[in-house]
């Protein structure tokens, strides 16, 4: 005698939606993803030989956070920083400023004076500061 019911409920579901779904939020993603940019665009120097920097205007951070304005032996206060180097830049004909900061200045001090060139059009070149 077989008393066992006919009618079993399946408990499998379909899955074919569900990826079809993740396919296209992937694909979604992925184009999102491409059009978003980050950051700030650099001009990065490139040379087939050896060549020199000829700025004449050179803004030194020194690693306890003082400003040197063309490597003068006094420092300049903050404050002071931005109407010298205005008045520096009217005198060159390429707007180029040249920081050389030292590793131990924080990251805030270099930005900020990239910052302040940008705002006035100023080109800007970084290096390392060669002797502490």
């Amino acid at each position: 005698m077989n008393l066992s019911t006919r009618n079993k409920i399946s408990v499998n579901a379909g899955t074919s939606s569900m990826t079809d779904l993740v396919f296209l939020l992937l694909i979604f993603f992925i184009i999102i993803s491409t059009l978003v940019s980050n950051g700030v665009n650099v001009d990065l120097p490139s040379s087939k030989g050896t060549t020199s920097v000829t700025s004449n205007l050179t803004v030194s951070i020194k690693a306890d956070g003082s400003y040197y304005l063309n490597g003068s032996p006094s420092s300049i206060n903050r404050t002071d920083l931005e109407p010298k180097l205005q008045a520096e830049m009217e005198k060159q004909n390429e707007k180029i400023l040249y920081l050389q900061v030292d590793q131990a200045v924080p990251t805030g001090q270099t930005v900020e004076l990239i910052g302040l060139a940008k705002a006035n059009q100023w080109k800007v070149m970084l290096g390392s500061n060669p002797k502490k």
